[in-house]
């Protein structure tokens, strides 16, 4: 029935529904005569009451058909970027202080990404008479607590959590993360790489979308990548310059691979980094692909560079974006602003 139809609908296509019923009806009720007996024992009346019902829910299906063709035309967000967080076990374990702070960092200085798909990829571990964090090995009482912390982590509600069966190394963890993305692009964060102050991540993605042919990286600045051209230019003597992709922000052209945050071509990703041999097992990807890129680029100059379509954002502000958090450190975490103090334990 039209009422049922109308339920069912978005508010938008609801609206439509009911100017489209309002003028039916005012046309029926210009045409209205007196009831007479037809063939099949229905008066008149009833017959046009059954036609303009017809009528009716025939323009509820036409109001809802507009809106949602009017929604898939519209850009957003959602549709287009995957948040990966990246977590593996830290001296700090149980707390999930690092994490939730850096969350809280994205929420607050990225608020759009509260909108995105969210995978918490959980790289995994190897129990060692002595622990080794950055190689992944913990202890028995390591091992427990990062088993600890991965509860409290799903209690959380950050996102889909994706566990590793075995320790890869962010590398090959971060590869399996995006064997769940259905996004065209991904930012990949660690969890020990905090947001310090605001980022257009939306404007951001319209860029890579619009310059897609030779943007498929974008980093965000680290203190490392601040002055980057400056950089290059008194380490390597090589000349590096900037790309307009929109108003106040411009981007430069990375020599080597980074992993601190970056937002990426999903395809880029699939297509060309985890292609071949340019990732090891157990380390990370600028580890061996960061080496080769920068020794291509230094032996047959920047036209080398094409292919990586690495580049670091300048929006003309002389500080970073994202800073580094020491996950080792619980007297560290006193200084963080999006944690509570019950966190620290």
């Amino acid at each position: 029935s039209p009422s049922l139809v109308s339920s069912a609908l978005p508010r938008g296509a609801a609206r439509s529904q009911q100017e489209a019923s309002s003028r039916v009806s005012r046309v029926a009720a210009a045409r209205r005569v007196a009831p007479r007996a037809l063939p099949g024992g229905f008066s008149g009346g009833e017959m046009r009451h059954r036609s303009t019902a017809v009528v009716v829910t025939v323009g509820a299906a036409v109001a809802a058909w507009a809106y949602w063709r009017r929604r898939r035309r519209e850009w957003r967000l959602e549709e287009r970027l995957t948040v990966i967080l990246c977590t593996s076990p830290v001296r700090t374990n149980p707390s999930t202080a690092l994490i939730e702070e850096t969350v809280g960092s994205l929420r607050h200085h990225a608020a759009a990404l509260g909108k995105c798909p969210t995978l918490i990829i959980c790289d995994g571990y190897k129990i060692r008479p002595e622990a080794r964090y950055r190689s992944g090995q913990v202890t028995v009482e390591g091992g427990e607590k990062y088993e600890d912390f991965l509860r409290r982590l799903e209690a959380l509600r950050f996102g889909k959590i994706v566990r590793c069966p075995e320790r890869l190394g962010f590398g090959f963890a971060l590869k399996r993360a995006l064997s769940y993305v259905r996004t065209p692009y991904v930012i990949v964060v660690q969890h020990d790489r905090n947001l310090v102050r605001a980022v257009d991540v939306e404007a951001l993605v319209k860029a890579l979308e619009s310059n897609s042919t030779w943007l498929k990286y974008l980093g965000l600045p680290t203190s490392t990548t601040l002055r980057y051209r400056h950089f290059v230019l008194s380490k390597y003597g090589i000349r590096v310059e900037p790309r307009r992709i929109g108003p106040d922000m411009d981007v430069v052209p990375l020599l080597q691979w980074y992993d601190s945050t970056h937002i990426c071509s999903t395809a880029h990703y699939r297509d060309f980094v985890y292609r071949g041999d340019l990732v090891k097992k157990g380390g990370f990807v600028e580890d061996k692909l960061g080496q080769i890129q920068l020794a291509d680029i230094r032996a047959h100059g920047l036209p080398a560079h094409d292919a990586y379509a690495t580049f670091v954002l300048d929006d003309g502000v002389d500080e970073p974006i994202v800073s580094h958090l020491d996950g080792h450190d619980a007297l560290s975490y006193r200084k963080f602003k999006f944690v509570n103090n019950q966190t620290w334990a």
